[in-house]
């Protein structure tokens, strides 16, 4: 995930302790080695960002895509639909 848009997330209050996201992280296996998993997580602020696959269950840009944050990190400002002004003539 890219560190732009992981930073917009936490600040958005996007990414907090009670989310579910996908992420490689140690784990400890047969014999205590030691090798990287992809597991379901709650989300800290020590996990790294480029270990993120997924943020609850939807790709990290889909699920700022849902937010209308870009996948950069930058916010779309749009003009909603809506009712147009009557022009007096």
């Amino acid at each position: 995930m890219n560190t732009n848009l992981h930073k917009i997330l936490v600040e958005k209050n996007l990414l907090t302790t009670n989310t579910r996201v996908n992420a490689v992280v140690n784990a400890i296996g047969f014999n205590t080695g030691v090798f990287p998993k992809n597991k379901e997580i709650f989300w800290h602020a020590k996990l790294d960002p480029e270990n993120i696959t997924a943020i609850e269950g939807m790709d990290p840009e889909r699920f700022a895509k849902s937010y209308n944050i870009k996948s950069d990190g930058s916010i779309s400002k749009y003009k909603k639909p809506g009712r147009k002004a009557k022009l007096i003539a």
